[in-house]
């Protein structure tokens, strides 16, 4: 059987970047992940402190059970530009902060062990997104993810995506994709919440579970999870996967969960933190998934603007907060070399996540950026070739944009033009969606940033500038609630208050 264990603790760290260091042991502080590559303060810190490179090391030490299997280090994630070395030779290259990486490490060890060494980068590198221009929000270096350590079978599984046509029909399907390091028969479970079996299967390739009945759908008021066991009988090996009954659909009428249409009220999300950055685990990550959607009464969190933890969405999906899931950028979209990456972007966010049932939609546009419809012809065909069971969106800041994606989503800061000189429209919370798209007919529509910085409040204000705040928040809401508009809803900015670049918000580093 597969063993995965975490392989946080035992890392030696050292700022800057040695090349002799690929080679041996080096000298330097020991950490334990996830970890920030730079110490901070609160507030006032410069954000170049971290824009340079840093070296991790650990050592591997083989054991015997090991023999014949194959053994791999995964990292969920490293920001930004990460390099891999295995005992001086170079293994990986990873350009993605934001998604997990593999090395194989089977036919590595030496005299018993093996030297791991990666140099990330967290330099804003122009030929990888979100960089080449100015972004609104800080990327702090670090290995600031799990490590984790996985002993597979040689024949092992490498992935599933498991899909749910059709979930009204009287009797439920279960479609399991699922893809083996070599051919041969795959026996299939699925069990609910109280480890009761469903139904159980076997095949290769595409595996089916039809005529499936007493199945509760999920929702964000019962948040139904179902458990696949994937099993090979020959080799022992087993993954488990989570996944969910649900249709969500974006239509001209609205957004429709299920067959019922249900108003989008959400907010956006950074994954940073005071103090530590990125570098937060589970219990933080679950936290604020929490406080969106007992605390802030959310039903859809936006992931701005990249891929964000896996506990953050599988706590999603247990909790019934449903997500729009992006691909990293800010305006800004690159060259050839760049956009190449975020094509490669927007395939590893799709593969590591198309199985929660929380995510209802894929952000396949870089966020405000201009229209570029050769590069998002791209994006959108790759989209629906991996997850053809997702609708794809894409957000803009501008009105008349070309539509390529399903869903029209757009940042609308209309309610705090009113105060522009020389403004002759009179307060209004959203515009009317056709004013925006420009085109002859309804199509799906949401909103997906508005009020926030536009008139920037801080809990210390005076009373009267926070009730201000308050009503403006209320207007949009009661704007979303138009049953004539056909808006699928509306998602606020932000969550929270967060560090950005000395060119944003007071340009004080607050």
């Amino acid at each position: 059987m597969r063993e995965i264990t975490t392989l946080n603790t035992g890392w030696t760290f050292a700022a800057g970047f040695d090349p002799t260091h690929i080679h041996a042991s080096m000298a330097g502080e020991s950490v334990t992940l996830p970890h920030n590559a730079v110490d901070l303060p609160m507030s006032y810190f410069d954000e170049r402190a971290y824009q340079r490179p840093f070296t991790y090391q650990r050592e591997i030490r083989w054991s015997p059970a090991w023999e014949g299997k194959c053994v791999r280090l995964r990292f969920d994630a490293a920001m930004a530009d990460t390099t891999v070395w295995i005992n001086g030779v170079e293994t990986c290259h990873h350009r993605d902060g934001y998604t997990p990486f593999t090395v194989d490490l089977s036919d590595a060890f030496v005299d018993g062990k093996l030297l791991v060494t990666l140099r990330v980068d967290g330099a804003e590198n122009p030929e990888i997104p979100p960089f080449g221009g100015r972004i609104d929000y800080l990327t702090y270096a670090g290995i600031y993810r799990d490590v984790w350590l996985e002993v597979l079978p040689a024949r092992h599984i490498t992935s599933v995506k498991i899909e749910t046509p059709d979930v009204l029909a009287a009797t439920k399907t279960v479609i399991a994709k699922v893809a083996t390091s070599e051919a041969g028969p795959v026996e299939a479970q699925i069990t609910d919440a109280q480890g009761r079996e469903i139904a159980h299967s076997s095949g290769e390739g595409d595996i089916r579970f039809e005529g499936l009945t007493d199945i509760t759908l999920w929702s964000t008021q019962t948040p139904a999870l179902y458990t696949l066991t994937l099993t090979l009988p020959d080799s022992g090996d087993r993954l488990t996967q989570r996944f969910g009954f649900r249709e969500a659909q974006f239509t001209p009428e609205g957004f429709f969960l299920n067959g019922e249409r249900v108003i989008l009220r959400g907010l956006n999300r950074h994954q940073s933190f005071p103090y530590s950055g990125y570098a937060q685990g589970k219990r933080s990550q679950e936290r604020d998934a929490e406080i969106l959607r007992f605390d802030l009464g959310c039903n859809i969190v936006r992931t701005s603007h990249y891929p964000q933890s896996p506990y953050f969405l599988d706590r999603c999906d247990e909790i019934g907060l449903m997500v729009f899931e992006e691909i990293p950028g800010w305006q800004h979209i690159g060259g050839p070399v760049w956009q190449d990456e975020s094509l490669r972007n927007v395939e590893r966010m799709i593969r590591r996540d198309w199985n929660h049932p929380s995510i209802i939609i894929w952000g396949v546009r870089i966020n405000e950026s201009p229209d570029d419809d050769a590069f998002y012809t791209r994006t959108n065909a790759l989209a629906r070739d991996l997850d053809p069971t997702r609708q794809t969106g894409g957000v803009r800041c501008i009105p008349d944009s070309r539509l390529l994606e399903d869903v029209y989503t757009m940042n609308d800061f209309i309610l705090g033009d009113f105060e522009m000189p020389f403004s002759n429209r009179p307060r209004t919370a959203l515009r009317d969606q056709q004013e925006v798209t420009g085109l002859p007919e309804r199509v799906p529509y949401m909103v997906t940033e508005y009020n926030g910085h536009m008139f920037p409040t801080k809990a210390s204000d005076p009373e009267h500038r926070q009730h201000e705040h308050v009503i403006r928040h209320l207007e949009v809401l009661n704007a979303a609630h138009d049953p004539a508009s056909g808006l699928a809803g509306c998602i606020g900015w932000c969550m929270f208050d967060y560090n950005t670049h000395k060119d944003f918000g007071a340009g004080d580093r607050i």
